[in-house]
């Protein structure tokens, strides 16, 4: 029996590809959830059950946006862990619970403002690291 050639990337080669491809997808996605992540931060478009004397002066009703002093949109932190891996991070005491709504002691309810679900509806990160390494793949 003769031996078997085979013409294309060898599976070492589709790994480096794959590898090569995911970085140039992260390195783009990247920037765009954590433009968005400040976007939706930044959006009139959260309900909120009252009207509300805000520390920088102003009163906002409903809907609105998440600033106020603008503590928690200046606290995102987008921290690279490896080529694969970036975790965001917003550093005040209080970003879970604008994020996720909160039960109050007395019984009151704050509401969640989910803005890393939002942008993350908005960018699509799946889709469009899928669509960029597909391209690369391809050629």
């Amino acid at each position: 029996m003769g031996k078997v050639r085979f013409k294309g990337k060898q599976p070492k080669d589709v790994t480096s590809a794959l590898q090569k491809a995911s970085r140039k997808a992260l390195k783009k996605v990247v920037p765009e959830l954590d433009r968005q992540f400040t976007e939706e931060i930044q959006t009139v478009k959260w309900g909120w059950p009252r009207e509300t004397d805000r520390k920088n002066g102003s009163t906002v009703t409903s809907p609105r946006d998440i600033v106020d002093m603008g503590d928690l949109m200046r606290s995102q932190q987008n921290r690279k862990i490896n080529d694969f891996h970036h975790r965001w991070v917003w550093d005040v005491e209080y970003s879970s619970v604008v994020h996720d709504g909160a039960t109050l002691k007395g019984g009151g309810q704050m509401p969640a403002r989910p803005w890393t679900k939002t942008a993350e509806r908005v960018v699509k990160p799946g889709e469009f690291v899928s669509d960029i390494i597909r391209r690369e793949l391809n050629g």
